[in-house]
């Protein structure tokens, strides 16, 4: 599953890593330790998260959505698991000076 099936891309480190061919980068790729990747997109605020399998190819993870508003910062992931294509989803509220809020939902059917 090396050639065809990957593509080797560059880190904001200079470091390569094996992705599979259907992998875009996007602003910033950084590698978080040597199993994880972080795909940081500027625009969305969006940090897609990818994992190092047996195989040395990061494959996807899950997603983090980071945003603000007011005096809120939200955060929210999705975890894609890729045995039974569920989601688990989780949001996080954080109010300047106050208690953080927390809610949880999960989620099974056929997406990412």
């Amino acid at each position: 599953m090396h050639n065809k099936e990957t593509q080797i891309v560059e880190t904001v480190t200079g470091q390569w890593l094996r992705f599979p061919n259907c992998f875009k980068k996007s602003s910033c790729l950084i590698e978080l330790s040597s199993q994880l990747s972080l795909n940081i997109d500027t625009r969305t605020g969006k940090v897609h998260v990818h994992m190092k399998d047996r195989n040395e190819v990061y494959q996807y993870l899950g997603e983090v959505s980071i945003s603000a508003s007011d005096n809120q910062i939200l955060c929210s992931a999705i975890q894609a698991h890729l045995s039974d294509r569920s989601e688990s989803l989780f949001t996080v509220t954080h109010q300047q000076q106050q208690d953080m809020e927390y809610t949880q939902s999960t989620e099974k059917g056929a997406s990412a």
